[in-house]
């Protein structure tokens, strides 16, 4: 259902847009290895993930769409680049489009320093992968390098769609179609929306990693949901009453057997907010905390079932999780808050948007292509979301 609702996104925009679902992680190699370790994990990483053998084809001209998996890994290792040749060609080779229905959805290169391989160089579209598919990805990747050795088959998009189809999962379903009617619904209208012009800013918060994990501990939420109860609260001051709709990008990773999966799971789904910006934030935590879990136990849904979100209506928010493997330390002191001014990248997606990323500190980008909205309005929200976060990680 994820990778479904990510390709309804994708086919609806204009082709100028379609390459801002492209991705470009980095990889790094371990010093001694040559080229021809490279192309050899990289192919065994295809060979252990159908995510990366697979394109994508219409259904006899529907708008349903089929998984064509190959069944043996595809040229998408594109050879040698030295490092100052790559710096050149990055840009160009993020912004040229795959066609998923005739190539594979990812393309690699090794890049070298001094005639020495010293890292990995990918696109990858997010029909592939999302964020924590490309974690399990650098993960394996590692592993196949350094041991040279070949990796059973891991779980397969395949029997995730298999499983969502099954008549087991239709009143779960049927329940995930309902809360989103209903949350969307008794949200507050917002009328004039329109999209236009694009700004981008970042809070660079002083708050470390640890001090806010603390912080939420403190407060007896999820870090994920510390930062989603700021940005309610924030909202709400700024709008006098209750905020706008909130929309939560759900990983829908809950049960393990998809933990390691990699694909795109991810789908949009609408979270109620807490109004009343005059109660204790610790209050308006609780009340959010509780709010976001329930919304997350709706978090996949069935495209064909239910009217695409409006991404110019309402307020959306990604959390970006630390690296795999940060250990709890010391909270210490809280550093310099600063607000730092981007330039853009892409226009699709939400209109409204803010991704939140906690490691080494917690910073606050925020993402706006609505009228109305000027580089004023954009420093007051950000400096309203440090001013609470800060306030709470003091205490």
């Amino acid at each position: 259902m994820g990778q479904l609702s990510l390709w309804q996104d994708a086919v609806r925009r204009p082709a100028s847009q379609r390459w801002e679902s492209n991705m470009n992680p980095i990889w790094a190699v371990p010093p001694g290895m040559g080229t021809d370790e490279v192309r050899w994990a990289l192919a065994a990483l295809a060979e252990r993930h159908e995510s990366l053998r697979t394109r994508y084809v219409r259904d006899g001209g529907s708008s349903d769409v089929r998984q064509v998996v190959a069944a043996s890994a595809p040229a998408a290792y594109q050879g040698t680049v030295e490092q100052e040749q790559w710096s050149a060609m990055a840009a160009e080779q993020l912004r040229l489009p795959f066609d998923l229905t005739e190539q594979a959805p990812w393309r690699a290169w090794a890049v070298q320093k001094n005639g020495l391989t010293c890292q990995v160089q990918l696109v990858i579209h997010h029909l592939a992968a999302d964020g924590a598919a490309l974690t399990v990805l650098q993960q394996d990747f590692q592993s196949l390098i350094e041991s040279r050795q070949a990796m059973r088959p891991a779980p397969t998009p395949r029997g995730l769609a298999a499983r969502q189809r099954e008549p087991v999962y239709v009143a779960r379903l049927a329940a995930a179609a309902e809360y989103r009617e209903q949350t969307i619904a008794a949200a507050p209208q917002e009328a004039g929306i329109v999209r236009q012009g694009l700004l981008r800013a970042c809070a660079h918060t002083g708050i470390s990693f640890n001090l806010a994990r603390q912080t939420a501990q403190k407060l007896e939420v999820t870090l994920p949901n510390l930062l989603l109860a700021a940005y309610s609260r924030a909202l709400a001051g700024a709008a006098g009453a209750d905020p706008p709709l909130l929309c939560l990008l759900s990983a829908n990773r809950l049960e393990p057997s998809v933990r390691n999966l990699v694909s795109s799971m991810t789908q949009w789904v609408p979270v109620r907010g807490a109004g009343d910006p005059g109660r204790p934030f610790a209050a308006v935590a609780a009340d959010v905390n509780i709010n976001a879990i329930r919304a997350l136990q709706h978090g996949i849904v069935d495209p064909a079932a239910v009217a695409p979100l409006d991404l110019d209506r309402g307020c959306f928010f990604t959390f970006v999780p630390p690296p795999p493997g940060t250990g709890a330390a010391a909270g210490g002191a809280l550093g310099h808050s600063r607000i730092e001014w981007l330039p853009p990248r892409g226009r699709s997606g939400p209109s409204f948007y803010l991704i939140a990323s906690v490691f080494p500190e917690v910073s606050l980008t925020l993402r706006v292509m609505r009228s109305g909205y000027e580089r004023e309005d954009l420093e007051r929200l950000l400096s309203s979301m440090t001013a609470i976060l800060r306030q709470g990680a003091a205490r």
